[in-house]
C-alpha cells in the first residue's frame, strides 16, 4: 500500500513539471498583416503588403512586430536614424540582374516585393507561413528577377519560442548577384533591428561578444540581451543564428550595442552569383526568451538547428 501511495505520489510530482502551452494558435489577417496569436498573445506579424513612410522606403516581406513572452513588442520599424530598417528583415545593398546594377534593396531603392501567397497552417504548439516573393525591379508587372520561397516556423517551448527561416532565392534572368555594403564592413543578409531603451550586451558561445566595426567572428549564435540587471527575472533576450558553413562567404556578426540592426553578414562586399539552375538557399534561427536562458541550453538548441533540414 505505501509502495502504492509512493508511485501515485511520483506521477503527481512529474506531471506538475510538464508544462502546459497554450494550444491555440492561429493567424489573423488585417490590413495587409499577418499576425500569429498564442492564446491572446501576438508573436509576430509579417508584412505581407508594402507599407511606406510618406511614400519612402517602400518594402514588404519582413517581421515586424516581433513580440516577447508577454507580448511586448521587440523590434523597430521606420526608426529615425535608419528609416530603411525593419524588423527582422533578409536583404542586401548590391542586386544585378543581366550585367548592370538595377536596385538596392537595403535602402528600398529601385525594387518592390509582390508577395504571391502566403499559406498558413497550424499543428499542435507549431505554425508555419509558407511564402512566395518576386523581386521587382521595373514599373511592369514582368520584371521580376528573383523568386522567393519561404519558409517560416513557430515553435513553442517550455521556457522560449523558436522562430525558423528557410529562404530560396531562384534567379529569373541572367546574371544575378547579390552583394552586401561596399565597404569593409559588407553587411547584408539576415538582420534584426531591435529595439530597446538601453545599449545591449552580446554573448555567443564562448562567451562575451564585443562589436566592432567590422564582422566579428564569434561563432554560429548570437544572444542579445538588453543591458539591465543581469539578475532580472523579466529581462527578453533574443539569439540569433545561421549556418556558416552553409553560407557563400560567411563574413561573421555585424553587432550594434545601440540603434541599429545586428547582421549575420554575407557575402560581404564583392556580389556573389546566383545561377538560374542553383539557387541561393539559407536558414536562420530567432530563439526568443524570458528570463536567462542557460548557455548550455542555446548551445543544444543550436545543435538541433544545425542538424535540421
Amino acid at each position: 500500500m505505501t509502495s502504492q501511495k509512493n508511485v501515485t505520489s511520483l506521477i503527481i510530482a512529474l506531471l506538475a513539471c510538464i508544462p502546459i502551452f497554450a494550444q491555440d494558435l492561429r493567424f489573423e489577417e488585417k490590413n495587409g498583416t499577418l499576425t500569429l496569436y498564442e492564446d491572446h498573445l501576438p508573436r509576430f506579424s509579417y508584412q505581407k503588403e508594402t507599407r511606406s513612410e510618406s511614400g519612402q522606403y517602400p518594402r514588404a516581406n519582413y517581421i515586424h512586430p516581433l513580440y516577447g513572452m508577454n507580448g511586448e513588442n521587440l523590434t523597430e520599424d521606420f526608426p529615425e536614424d535608419h528609416p530603411h530598417h525593419r524588423g527582422i528583415f533578409w536583404t542586401w545593398h548590391q542586386l544585378f540582374a543581366k550585367g548592370k546594377r538595377v536596385a538596392d534593396p537595403w535602402l528600398c531603392e529601385g525594387i518592390r516585393w509582390k508577395v504571391d501567397s502566403a499559406l498558413t497552417e497550424i499543428r499542435d504548439n507549431s505554425a508555419t507561413l509558407k511564402t512566395v516573393v518576386y523581386w521587382l525591379t521595373g514599373e511592369g508587372p514582368d520584371e521580376a528577377v528573383i523568386k522567393e520561397e519561404g519558409l517560416i516556423s513557430y515553435v513553442r517551448r517550455e521556457d522560449h519560442y523558436e522562430i525558423d527561416f528557410d529562404i530560396t532565392l531562384t534567379a529569373l534572368v541572367d546574371g544575378v548577384q547579390l552583394g552586401g555594403s561596399e565597404d569593409e564592413k559588407g553587411y547584408g543578409g539576415f538582420s534584426a533591428r531591435i529595439k530597446t531603451p538601453d545599449v545591449f550586451t552580446f554573448f555567443s558561445e564562448k562567451g562575451k561578444v564585443i562589436p566592432e566595426n567590422t564582422p566579428v567572428k564569434a561563432g554560429g549564435w548570437i544572444e542579445i540581451i538588453p543591458d539591465h540587471d543581469p539578475d532580472q527575472k523579466e529581462q527578453t533576450g533574443i539569439v540569433l543564428m545561421c549556418h556558416p558553413a552553409k553560407l557563400p562567404s560567411f563574413r561573421g556578426w555585424i553587432l550594434r550595442k545601440h540603434q541599429s540592426m545586428q547582421n549575420a553578414a554575407f557575402p560581404g562586399r564583392e556580389p556573389i552569383a546566383i545561377p538560374k539552375e542553383k539557387p541561393l538557399r539559407f536558414r536562420n534561427r530567432l530563439v526568443v526568451h524570458q528570463g536567462t536562458l542557460d548557455k548550455d541550453d542555446i548551445k543544444q538548441i543550436y545543435r538541433d538547428f544545425v542538424r535540421s533540414r
